[in-house]
């Protein structure tokens, strides 16, 4: 009996053994494992950590850019501008600087790569790879652009006292320095200087500085109203007509047209779609209905390099662009001529997309001649420096078959020093001009302005992402 007590003793520590084995083993893989999974989340939190850091790296070399600048950059002008980009400028092709905490210990680096803005343009692109220090591997990029604003950036702009009327269907925000008197309908915002009312001389009256004679203001502003809004300094839309006439050299990848004889009214243009022009001089032209009833035989010419022509002379524009970014400029700045354009048929694009943009810059007026078309097209953006975009007033006893015409459509931006219009209204009634008007604000020009456009002072970051 106590031989079998023995024996069962026996067995079951043999037994033990193999448990404590097994157990000892599954406690090891689960400590192994929990090590691991540690590890892996501590190992993670420092990527974080580094990928965070590196970020806060790149966003400090944009913050230093941007700086350098706003330091140095602005109010410098084009020949300035081209003198700077010319040489060595900060971050072309590359710089890398060190960044350091309050107690002046490095704690990161990062590398600018800056695109320089092309000819006639303000637009600067600025790559930024950022790094910390103990993980030089571990990098983030960023892309940003910089600029100055450009005047195209609205529908109309204006430095005087408008008067939007019934038949006016406007896409793209519109603002003046002074009043606005709006009858049509605006697709975006309206706004104006005026802190409370201006002067209207066309009621005699003072009036809120954005207002309409409708009944229902809802079905006008569509995007609302607003008065008063930060002042637009107007100077800055004078354009530097002896830098363009400057940059128009053939040297340069310009094309420019000197003065004309004074016999001589200027230069009638025809845009092509193969990259051509065909320019002839007008010998003769009605003063007072702008018709040309004399003129040269055309020469053709190839487009600019650059994208600018330069008449020194008025200047009677049409036809149509194919992928290509243009600006015609009208200015006599040697002898203080006041010089204007002139469009009688459609300025067109072949595409809307942003590959075919146009500018067209007159010295004293952009203006739609007595004769012309009942639709007229103008795929453009227009600046009037002194005078205004618009149609003169004409009546029956001046043409009448053309003294009222159907529909304009401008596609793309207006600036006018003085007040625009392409219609006239006598006791209520629309007596002089085009019935239908449609001032369609072309988006590419935000970002895409023509070359040589005239822009505000000051530079902005307008956008910026991560690439990686």
């Amino acid at each position: 009996m106590f031989f079998k007590r023995k024996k069962q003793f026996s067995v079951q520590k043999g037994m033990i053994i193999p448990f404590v084995i097994v157990f000892g083993s599954i406690l090891t893989l689960i400590l192994v494992s929990l090590l691991g999974y540690v590890s892996y989340r501590y190992q993670q939190s420092v990527r974080q950590t580094y990928k965070a850091n590196a970020l806060q790296m790149a966003e400090a070399g944009l913050n230093y850019y941007y700086w350098y600048v706003l330091h140095t950059l602005e109010g410098k002008s084009s020949a300035q501008l081209e003198a700077y980009w010319a040489t060595a400028p900060l971050g072309v092709p590359s710089y890398e600087n060190q960044v350091k905490d309050q107690s002046g210990k490095v704690i990161g680096v990062y590398r600018l790569e800056v695109t320089p803005p092309a000819k006639g343009s303000t637009i600067i692109m600025a790559k930024i790879i950022g790094w910390d220090i103990k993980n030089a591997k571990l990098t983030r990029t960023i892309e940003a652009r910089l600029r100055k604003p450009s005047w195209s950036e609205y529908s109309v702009i204006a430095n005087d006292v408008m008067r939007f009327g019934e038949g006016t269907e406007t896409w793209g925000p519109i603002y003046s320095n002074n009043g606005i008197h709006y009858d049509g309908v605006a697709h975006n915002l309206v706004s104006s200087y005026v802190t409370n009312t201006y002067w209207d001389p066309d009621y005699n009256a003072y009036k809120p500085g954005v207002w309409t004679s409708l009944p229902n203001e809802a079905q006008v502003f569509l995007a609302g109203k607003a008065y008063p809004v930060s002042y637009k300094d107007f100077n800055q839309v004078s354009v530097d007509f002896g830098v363009m006439k400057t940059y128009s050299a053939p040297t340069k990848g310009g094309l420019y047209f000197p003065a004309v004889n004074k016999k001589d009214c200027g230069y009638h243009v025809q845009l092509r779609t193969d990259g051509k022009i065909r320019v002839a001089t007008v010998n003769t032209c009605d003063t007072s209905s702008y018709k040309i009833v004399k003129e040269s035989s055309f020469t053709t010419y190839t487009m600019p390099t650059n994208g600018l022509i330069f008449f020194q002379a008025n200047t009677w524009v049409e036809g149509s662009i194919s992928d290509k970014h243009l600006t015609i400029a009208a200015a006599d700045p040697d002898n203080g001529a006041v010089t204007n354009i002139y469009l009688f048929n459609d300025v067109t694009y072949t595409n809307t997309d942003g590959r075919d943009v146009l500018g067209l810059i007159a010295q004293n007026n952009v203006s739609v001649g007595l004769y012309s078309d009942d639709d007229l097209r103008i795929d453009a953006a227009l600046v009037a420096q002194i005078g205004r975009v618009g149609r003169d007033y004409y009546t029956y006893s001046d043409s009448n078959s053309y003294y009222i015409r159907n529909t304009i459509t401008v596609n793309g931006a207006i600036a006018t020093n003085s007040r625009y219009g392409f219609a006239w209204i006598c006791g209520g009634t629309h007596c002089s001009g085009y019935r239908n008007r449609n001032i369609i604000y072309d988006n590419n020009l935000l970002y895409t302005p023509p070359p040589f456009f005239p822009t505000g002072t000051h530079y902005s970051i307008d956008q910026w992402e991560e690439v990686n």
